[in-house]
């Protein structure tokens, strides 16, 4: 069993929906939960050792493990990296963290991105043996900043304004060799308002999805930006058809009345926070026949036009909030609301509830997360890595 370092940022082990009574948090748009009464912390937050990095986007695979698409960072004997592809075993605080690939050979940021795009990896997607990673762009072509400007730089690269999806990458075996790479005239497979996919969690290799919902994937974004969107959409596709994109389906519905689309431009928001929408992630509770829709945000909202000056109070911290909802469109209700999420010591992000690691009562489990990527405030980077924490969630008594 790897060494782990344990850090106390541990808030009392109590609901801490009590937060949502201090005096300067804004209003939020849903009202609460009428199912679960709130979230405790059962553990400290866990930093899995050496391995640094970020996103942590995932999936459950056929094999039983957690699978990984990772942003930025760096492992030991391969040295650093902007994407990567980890296999989790084990659930915390006992799992191990192998490396599967860091997709050099596909040389997409040298031969694939066109100009004034950054291009990353987010979404994998288990389908029975198959694997599927979507990549995604972060548009630097913003009205009034050149980027050869170190000012405008930082303030370009820290919005990471959403560009859309390429297209969605396949290995049939094991993520050793992958195909359906697009070139840089490839079309491109969704726009900017699905800027960035994760797909809801179900089962090992998508099974276990209730019959209702059909025999298909679905995948949630954000858009706008990365840390600071408006509005969540939905999207679904068959199973045995993610990579057609004339397959794809888009929400068009409300909570009381789904409807699809195949118009990408009609896709209407499933969710709503102005300002308050980073990369978000949903997972579906059996025993509870629940859907969890875990969101972040920068507490300031980063904006395109905004100065060098005045991101200086980005990432300073960050809040996390945890919804539920009978169905992947809502309706919403509020369980868990955390701010600053990592309390004064830490800016946690993208927070995701793996299904394998939920307890049979459906009721506990473990977020992974990441944080502390800004060096301006987070020097240490403590929590630049695999962050786990144990959760335990309070159903409201009749």
């Amino acid at each position: 069993m790897p060494h782990r370092r344990l850090h106390a940022c541990l808030l009392p082990l109590a609901i801490a929906a009590a937060n949502a009574l201090a005096a300067d948090l804004r209003p939020l748009p849903y009202p609460p939960s009428r199912v679960l009464a709130g979230l405790a912390w059962t553990s400290e937050a866990h930093v899995y050792p050496v391995i640094k990095g970020d996103m942590h986007w995932q999936t459950w695979g056929a094999d039983d493990a957690v699978w990984c698409v990772d942003g930025d960072g760096w492992f030991p004997g391969a040295g650093s990296h902007y994407g990567s592809l980890t296999r989790l075993t084990g659930t915390p605080p006992d799992h191990r963290i192998e490396l599967v690939t860091q997709f050099r050979e596909l040389r997409l940021r040298e031969d694939h991105t066109p100009e004034g795009l950054r291009r990353y990896f987010c979404g994998p997607l288990a389908v029975g043996t198959d694997l599927y990673v979507c990549l995604y762009d972060y548009d630097w072509r913003i009205p009034g900043k050149n980027v050869t400007n170190r000012q405008d730089f930082l303030v370009v690269d820290r919005y990471s304004k959403l560009g859309g999806i390429p297209g969605i990458i396949v290995s049939r075996d094991g993520g050793r060799t992958w195909g359906n790479v697009p070139k840089k005239d490839t079309p491109r497979f969704l726009g900017p308002n699905f800027g960035n996919l994760q797909f809801i969690g179900f089962g090992p290799g998508y099974t276990r999805v209730p019959p209702e919902y059909g025999d298909c994937v679905y995948a949630i974004s954000n858009d706008s930006n990365w840390e600071s969107g408006d509005h969540l959409r939905l999207a679904r596709v068959p199973r045995d058809r993610v990579l057609d994109r004339a397959a794809w389906e888009f929400f068009a519905g409300a909570a009381d009345a789904p409807a699809w689309t195949k118009d990408e431009a009609a896709a209407k928001p499933v969710f709503r926070d102005p300002g308050h929408v980073g990369h978000s992630d949903m997972t579906y509770v059996p025993a509870l026949k629940r859907f969890l829709l875990a969101v972040f945000s920068d507490t300031v909202p980063h904006r395109e036009d905004a100065t060098f000056e005045e991101t200086k109070r980005w990432e300073k911290h960050t809040e996390l909030q945890l919804y539920e909802g009978p169905t992947p469109w809502g309706p919403w209700g509020l369980v868990h609301r955390e701010q600053p999420w990592g309390g004064p010591d830490h800016a946690c992000y993208l927070p995701h509830i793996p299904a394998k690691w939920l307890d049979a009562d459906g009721l506990g489990g473990w977020m992974l997360y990441s944080g502390d990527w800004d060096p301006q405030h987070y020097p240490q980077g403590e929590f630049y890595g695999y962050v786990t924490r144990r959760f335990r969630l309070q159903p409201l008594r009749p």
